[in-house]
């Protein structure tokens, strides 16, 4: 497995690069339909299978170790920042708690402990006296994946409750940052 990690890092970033460079070159060419206001109204015309399917999106995104943050400020593209910002708590919440009760059943903790081995150990020390605000604290800290804490919780039996608040008060406060600073834009 860690020969094909360089070739699956490079054929993701190709991919990433693709995908960019196709969506800038649409929008170059197509502004007058690929308008915000345009896609919003789409959105609006199609919201029985738009939501549902956006926060199914960010509700697997947990399983999936894809951050959350640039599919929380798309959001915005698609819908007022408050509805953005609702759908964005209801998929983190529903993430967490698919990650928390499925951890070991998918084999996420391995895929932690072989990645971040130190974090882990870090955290499951850290926990085992604060969960509440060490979840909070981590949740807010975006440079950490919320999903790791989540597993570390869970192996410990910290209850959801407490989880879903930690990650609800971190990572909520932080979206509100970039959904409403974006959506100002907008």
């Amino acid at each position: 497995m860690t020969e094909q990690t360089p070739k699956f890092k490079k054929k993701t970033f190709i991919a990433w690069l693709t995908l960019v460079g196709l969506v800038l070159s649409l929008y170059l060419t197509h502004r007058d339909t690929l308008d915000v206001e345009v896609i919003r109204a789409l959105v609006n015309e199609n919201r029985i299978l738009v939501i549902p399917s956006y926060l199914l999106l960010l509700s697997i995104l947990g399983l999936t170790f894809i951050p959350s943050t640039p599919f929380a400020i798309g959001g915005v593209l698609l819908f007022s920042p408050e509805i953005a910002y609702g759908i964005n708590l209801v998929g983190i919440l529903t993430s967490s708690t698919i990650v928390y009760h499925f951890a070991r059943f998918l084999g996420i903790g391995t895929a932690f402990e072989a990645r971040y081995p130190r974090k882990s150990v870090k955290v499951r020390e850290a926990l085992s006296n604060k969960e509440l605000p060490i979840i909070v604290g981590w949740s807010l800290f975006p440079v950490v994946p919320t999903d790791l804490i989540i597993y570390v919780a869970s192996t410990l039996e910290v209850p959801l409750w407490k989880c879903l608040i930690g990650v609800l008060l971190g990572e909520g406060t932080l979206n509100a940052l970039y959904i409403f600073s974006v959506g100002f834009a907008f």
